[in-house]
């Protein structure tokens, strides 16, 4: 029997942990306290409870010293977001017991003492979500005995959040919803009529106070996922939020969207476009000028752009690129090489860069023109930049030159086979690039993903791939974008992972943490922390199975002992006393 359960065991573990092999991913996302928080809610009403430690440990990373959040690390805290975590958090206290109480009593004080005299908290949404909060943490008993009177405070608190509530009229549908959600108001809640998102929002709070409500729809972003999932347990919205997980938690974009749709245009850089171009709907897009420079993005993720009808407010580049998208659309584009050819001035529009990009749309689309009077003054502009010198510095003036500049300019020289105006233009991108490979706006300013894309790209529609200027610009990317994060290691029943934490969990309970490796045997299951003090990756694994159990407190064994201590002390000086 004894070796059918160790064979049954190993098995498990097998099925349990992660492959040895690394994974390098992009990682791109930064973590949110609403995302993450409603996430965690939705799936521990589903029974995914290694989801849910996953989301309360990034939790626990991203809080503020004083056990209180802003919207993501490092914002401001405020009640709303502190709010949502504690929601969140007495989740994963119901599987690991200890392991968030001690922060849910911080945070509680935290909400207390930032409360206002008229019992509110910043606005209306964050008194609706606080009183949320700190009713399910008095009802849930997880406050702690040892803080005399605070259980007082916390039931003085919620009456006067409630007061607060019920003297101000909310300015909006998301204020009505969660304000009667707080105030337990299922009748007014079953009486609003929303539409879109806000019917994700409403059904939540229904489900919340345990009445039921048709939710029909689809949903684009995190919380309306959640918030349905929560509602309504439907496997759809499961799969849908599960595959907005990023290594443990739920969030948003760290870098821009169009950094990293123009990442995305470098060879082996194209896995950035499927999670940046869900995105790019959420630019507005107003101005004519911002209709053509987004206009390619649109192209990059396979959507139909809005393109400007008048040319006359459109700087010569622009025309020139609203003529390549049209053709690249199928379009017609004559009307904006009549339009260029008339505004030319001797072969010059504008400056250096309009010129050039212009030089560079006509010779892709084959436009019938005599190059030679705009390749002049590129190269008689070029021989400027590099002899002239700033008065009151001494440096070129090409220092002031933006970098994407220079690099439309290599793929012009390249294509007119223009070898010393080549040879200059690399050498100035050879000085100005960072010896970390990153190429900075300007000479000398602060290192930018765009300007190093644009040159990256550049080189590469030059045919100057694997070049030492592009290798080291690879390498900053992949750096700065991408995470080589390991996995952990099953060596029997110990799991191992170098410079991780593990965060252990028994019966319902946690029963601490190791660090580098930890002995699974009998545990429900764990979490690793990976690295150890700046996570980049969070991932909970079942051995037995995590289960839940009812919220009340256990005293800590470091508690129990101290209490044990103290009684035999007293027993001890009473038998001193009595001899």
């Amino acid at each position: 029997m004894r070796k059918v359960l160790v064979v049954v065991f190993a098995l498990m573990l097998m099925a349990s942990s992660p492959p040895a092999s690394a994974k390098i991913q992009p990682y791109v996302y930064t973590p949110t306290v609403p995302e993450t928080s409603f996430a965690v809610l939705a799936l521990y009403k589903t029974g995914d409870y290694t989801h849910v430690l996953e989301g309360c440990e990034w939790l626990m990373a991203i809080k503020t010293p004083f056990d209180s959040w802003g919207y993501k690390y490092g914002e401001e805290h405020e009640a709303k977001y502190t709010a949502m975590a504690m929601l969140a958090l007495m989740r994963g206290e119901r599987i690991a017991r200890g392991r968030y109480n001690s922060t849910l009593n911080s945070a509680a004080y935290w909400l207390i003492y930032r409360q206002n005299a008229d019992g509110s908290w910043e606005d209306y949404t964050g008194t609706a979500l606080s009183v949320l909060a700190l009713k399910e943490f008095l009802d849930g008993d997880y406050i702690d005995d040892r803080l005399v009177g605070f259980r007082e405070q916390v039931k003085e608190a919620i009456e006067r959040g409630e007061g607060y509530l019920y003297s101000v009229k909310p300015q909006n549908d998301v204020e009505r919803i969660f304000g009667y959600l707080a105030l337990e108001d299922s009748k007014d809640l079953e009486k609003m009529s929303v539409n879109g998102k806000l019917s994700a929002y409403r059904a939540f709070a229904l489900a919340y106070l345990g009445k039921g409500s048709e939710l029909v729809g689809e949903f684009n972003d995190t919380l309306s996922i959640a918030m349905a999932l929560y509602a309504t347990g439907d496997e759809k919205y499961r799969e849908e939020l599960l595959k907005m997980e990023h290594f443990g938690f739920w969030g948003v974009l760290h870098y821009r969207v169009l950094d990293l749709l123009g990442v995305s245009k470098i060879r082996s850089f194209e896995d950035l476009r499927p999670i940046a171009c869900p995105y790019l709907s959420k630019i507005q897009v107003k101005d004519d000028w911002e209709k053509v420079v987004l206009a390619d993005y649109f192209l990059t993720c396979n959507k139909t752009p809005k393109l400007p009808s008048n040319l006359s407010g459109l700087l010569p580049w622009q025309v020139a690129e609203l003529a390549r998208v049209k053709a690249l659309m199928g379009m017609d584009y004559q009307r904006e090489v009549d339009y260029l050819i008339s505004t030319g001035k001797n072969g010059v529009w504008r400056d250096f860069y309009n010129t050039e990009y212009v030089v560079l749309v006509f010779r892709f689309l084959n436009v019938s023109y005599n190059y030679s009077p705009s390749l002049d003054y590129l190269r008689k502009n070029l021989t400027w930049m590099i002899e002239t010198t700033n008065p009151e510095n001494g440096n070129p003036a090409y220092y002031n030159i933006p970098t994407y500049y220079l690099a439309y300019a290599v793929i012009v020289f390249i294509e007119f086979g223009m070898e010393n105006e080549l040879k200059e233009t690399l050498e100035m991108l050879k000085e100005r690039q960072y010896p970390n490979g990153a190429f900075p706006y300007t000479q000398g300013s602060i290192a930018g993903i765009t300007s190093t894309a644009k040159v990256l790209w550049a080189l590469e529609k030059a045919g100057l791939a694997n070049t030492p200027i592009h290798s080291r610009g690879i390498s900053f990317l992949r750096k700065l974008i991408y995470a080589d994060i390991p996995n952990p290691k099953a060596k029997g029943s110990v799991v191992v992972l170098e410079n991780a934490t593990f965060i252990l969990v028994k019966n319902s309970g946690y029963v601490g943490n190791t660090t580098g490796k930890a002995d699974v045997k009998g545990l429900d299951g764990y979490v690793v922390i990976y690295p150890t003090g700046s996570p980049l990756t969070i991932a909970a694994y079942e051995v037995s199975g995590f289960r839940t159990v009812g919220t009340k407190r256990h005293w800590s064994s470091g508690y129990t002992y101290f209490l044990l201590g103290t009684g035999l002390l007293l027993v001890a000086l009473l038998m001193w006393r009595k001899k």
